[in-house]
């Protein structure tokens, strides 16, 4: 016979489970805005940017204003400027083990969560960028980046 903490512990389990990709996709038109991006390295390494997030069929976007520095790879939470109260949050990607050239992590992601609502799932989409350094020897940069990757829980 089968103990209650047994099924209690696969009842809790199946109820975490991921989505699986079929269920959820990602537009292939769908690129959020960087805006403003400014990096750079003194004794650790930091960023700051806007990213807008634009709407899509079932996803209402946000901008947000996202700083901070290396964090040993957690996302850190952004300030949701305008739109919907889905959370969004960056981090710069640990530095490679064997980084020989150049300083800094070599990437940075973005996430954004489609928070649950009315017993829909919530959804978390991810998109990463190369890290550019340029607080001493550019402007601020506008650019695009797309999201790879997404999963959903129950």
């Amino acid at each position: 016979m089968v103990s209650f903490k047994t099924i209690a512990l696969l009842a809790t389990s199946a109820l975490a489970a991921p989505v699986s990709e079929r269920q959820v996709s990602l537009p292939d038109d769908w690129a959020w805005s960087v805006e403003g991006w400014e990096a750079g390295c003194t004794r650790t390494c930091y960023y700051r940017f806007n990213v807008t997030i634009p709407s899509i069929e079932g996803v209402l976007g946000a901008k947000a204003f996202c700083s901070g520095g290396e964090t040993n790879d957690r996302f850190l939470d952004c300030q949701i400027l305008s739109g919907a109260n889905n959370p969004v949050a960056a981090k710069l990607l640990a530095r490679p083990e064997n980084m020989t050239t150049g300083f800094g992590p070599q990437e940075f992601a973005v996430s954004f969560q489609k928070s649950s609502y009315e017993g829909s799932p919530t959804y978390n989409f991810t998109a990463y960028n190369s890290t550019t350094y340029n607080a001493v020897s550019s402007p601020p940069m506008d650019f695009k980046m797309k999201p790879t990757e997404v999963f959903g829980i129950l």
